[in-house]
């Protein structure tokens, strides 16, 4: 897994990296100057549920932090995959460079279009929330500070010399995964204490879960 390959490049940075890079640093400074309290605040409510809930009630006052971190988040995820199909050479639909990750963001973004549309046909059908707002919530927030924490271990990726990127690309899909999997035991744990029933837990988790990833990994796929 992850063996190396040789390369003429040292690093697998490209010119136009920095300025995503400078992008991500400038929404996070306007974020901590113009929201200072939203950073605690992300940290706590990820791991405090009442915490959670009560940010819930007061999201619509901060609309432009949570699009800021929500765009790092994006933005930072799209890197890491990138990386990781430049590392292993593949090329869907033969783009490279900045094509090549323009199209892993917009499958990304396509991921969490599809979960949200997901959400609101399951409401829907169901005609009820039966905890899906939270579980919505609780998806983007895990995001946010998912994509904090990777930043400074993709910034070190980028630059780092080829013989030693594909022990970050392991530290940053672990690290990932990690969140993933806690956003997920937190969803269902949430959902039981509420009272819903494991068939439609089971249900939210191939829809809203399964389906999206489904999605993108076909689409890089072609």
């Amino acid at each position: 897994m992850l063996d190396p390959i040789v390369r003429p490049d040292t690093q697998i940075s490209e010119d136009w990296m920095a300025l995503i890079f400078l992008g991500v640093m400038a929404m996070l400074a306007y974020t901590r100057y113009q929201y200072p309290s939203r950073f605690s605040r992300l940290w706590n409510s990820v791991w405090n549920v009442r915490v959670l809930r009560q940010t819930m009630r007061e999201e619509p006052n901060t609309p432009r932090a949570n699009l800021f971190f929500n765009a790092v988040f994006f933005l930072i995820g799209s890197l890491i995959i990138f990386m990781m199909l430049k590392w292993f050479k593949i090329s869907p639909l033969g783009l490279s460079g900045f094509w090549l990750f323009s199209l892993v963001c917009t499958c990304l973004v396509l991921i969490y279009v599809i979960k949200a549309v997901g959400v609101r046909m399951v409401q829907l059908m169901a005609d009820g929330d039966f905890g899906l707002a939270e579980y919505e919530y609780n998806v983007f927030l895990v995001n946010r500070l998912s994509g904090l924490l990777l930043l400074p271990i993709v910034v070190f990726s980028a630059y780092a010399p080829l013989s030693q990127l594909k022990y970050y690309l392991l530290i940053l899909g672990i690290t990932w995964g990690l969140m993933i999997v806690y956003r997920l035991l937190r969803g269902v744990y949430n959902a039981l204490s509420g009272g819903i029933p494991l068939f439609y837990i089971f249900f939210y988790i191939c829809t809203l879960e399964i389906l999206p990833l489904v999605v993108c990994i076909k689409a890089l796929s072609v």
